[in-house]
């Protein structure tokens, strides 16, 4: 469910906040260092590099980032393929560490070079998932909070959201409560966390263990109904002997997690660098004609000066040329007393 979309486009990032009755239920991030890869939803021309038999599946050069695997049994309407073949692809699921895009064949090409054949912005893709949806521009703050591994309960316990390579692991706390008044809760959050994060694969929640199977079947039937309002298709098994449940999520995309944070769990160099310039962008509009000075972590520093996105002169026709980038211990911003 979805009737509104906030869009914020930032220096360095485009940011979207799906709303249901004002409350964002997913979000979105897409951001400018990663411009030409490719996304779900794109066509690209591609090169068939390998024809792998034994996993039925086939690796095709994109011309950008990994290659694509195309799995033979997801497209069966594609020919026989040989390498050094150059045909049209969609992409499914955007690449992943250690991972290139999954993809699926559309077309025979006419192109002899591997690359972007049609691709789309963030406004066209949230469009295209939410027909009919108003999209009006205005900041994305919440976006921010939502890679934290624990989530406080309102009427008290917590959930812990792990990811490991083979899936995502949600503990849950009861911090003293009720079992399944706080397991009930948690199957709330947990639904909604997953959509806001945009969370998918496998995922292993292990609640409380219970006395009565009425308890189990309450929580099992709360996280289903919950679930039930989530676009993405979502699949529950039964309770375990231990009390855990495993599911799966379908996922295109990369978690807000993947995109904002580095391997340890911290904020990435990238990320603390674009929160300083929507930070410097923020205080230029309060003070309007006020010479600043944004200061950035060494690395965050380095990032922004080695050129791997072109923010100066996007962010001087914004507020002016009315700023200047020093590094230091934290990320802070102060007027140039010069």
């Amino acid at each position: 469910m979805a009737n509104k979309c906030t869009i914020e486009h930032a220096i360095g990032e485009t940011r979207a906040a799906i709303l249901y009755k004002n409350k964002p239920v997913e979000y979105h991030l897409r951001r400018w260092s990663d411009e030409g890869l490719p996304r779900a939803g794109d066509i690209f021309a591609g090169r068939v590099t390998k024809v792998d038999k034994q996993l039925m599946a086939a690796f095709v050069d994109l011309g950008a980032g990994e290659p694509g695997l195309l799995r033979f049994a997801m497209t069966p309407n594609a020919p026989r393929l040989t390498e050094g073949q150059m045909i049209l692809v969609r992409i499914v699921r955007d690449a992943e560490a250690h991972k290139g895009p999954l993809v699926e064949f559309t077309a025979k090409s006419e192109v002899d070079k591997p690359g972007p054949q049609k691709t789309g912005t963030l406004d066209e893709f949230i469009a295209a998932r939410f027909p009919g949806i108003s999209i009006e521009e205005g900041p994305v703050d919440g976006i921010d909070y939502v890679t934290d591994t624990e989530v406080a309960l309102k009427n008290g316990g917590f959930i812990y959201i792990e990811h490991t390579r083979a899936g995502t692991m949600i503990d849950i706390d009861t911090a003293g409560g009720q079992k399944t008044k706080v397991s009930i809760a948690a199957a709330k959050e947990i639904a909604s966390q997953l959509r806001l994060r945009g969370i998918g694969g496998l995922i292993v929640i292990d609640f409380p263990n219970f006395r009565k199977k009425k308890d189990r079947a309450d929580v099992w039937q709360t996280l289903q109904d919950c679930l039930n309002n989530d676009p993405n298709i979502t699949k529950i098994a039964p309770f375990s002997r231990f009390d855990t449940v495993e599911m799966t999520r379908s996922k295109s995309g990369l978690t807000i997690g993947q995109i904002m944070l580095d391997a340890s769990g911290e904020p990435s160099v990238e990320t603390l660098a674009l929160r300083g310039l929507r930070r410097l962008e923020k205080e230029a509009r309060v003070d309007g004609g006020a010479r600043l000075v944004l200061q950035l972590p060494q690395k965050a520093y380095d990032w922004l000066q080695s050129g791997v996105i072109l923010w100066e002169q996007p962010l001087a026709e914004r507020i002016g040329a009315r700023f200047k980038l020093v590094s230091g211990d934290k990320l802070d911003v102060f007027k140039d007393e010069k």
